[in-house]
């Protein structure tokens, strides 16, 4: 079905290009913003389940 849909519609590379540049992007940013997060951000997080406050 999918190749059908790729040899009918014209310009369909586009749509398989942008859409994995949108998937890069997507997954490169995720990377910066967890290698540029705080450790202590990161351990607090970790342990929010395991923390039992009665607060």
């Amino acid at each position: 079905m999918f190749k059908q849909f790729l040899d009918k519609v014209e310009g369909s590379q586009i749509y398989l290009i942008s859409s994995l540049g949108i998937f890069l992007v997507f997954f490169i940013l995720v990377f910066i913003m967890l290698f540029l997060m705080k450790k202590e951000h990161i351990k607090h997080m970790s342990e929010l389940p395991l923390k039992n406050d009665e607060n």
